[in-house]
């Protein structure tokens, strides 16, 4: 879908600041965090390296599972894990 419409939004230089820095926590551009925010998203940080590391190993663990039932519940897992830190929430 094309993008041609735009909306402005005035703001103090301070807001501005204030939305810019929260977009930066959030590997997101100003416009982007906005439209988010908008539309009842409540974007996330960008976790540490750390969780990422963990999440590979969680799934090669998974790759290993001994038993259908220990699949399962690695999956669920990193689907929860995924859910709660990595994906915009929806507010």
């Amino acid at each position: 879908m094309e993008k041609d419409v735009r909306i402005a939004v005035r703001v103090t230089a301070i807001e501005k600041e204030k939305i810019q820095a929260k977009a930066r926590k959030c590997g997101l551009s100003t416009t982007e965090y906005v439209k988010q925010r908008a539309l009842g998203y409540e974007p996330r940080a960008v976790p540490p390296d750390a969780l990422f590391a963990c999440l590979e190993r969680l799934g090669e663990l998974a790759g290993k599972a001994s038993s259908p039932e220990l699949d399962k519940e690695i999956s669920t897992v990193l689907k929860q894990i995924t859910a709660e830190f990595l994906l915009p929430g929806k507010g």
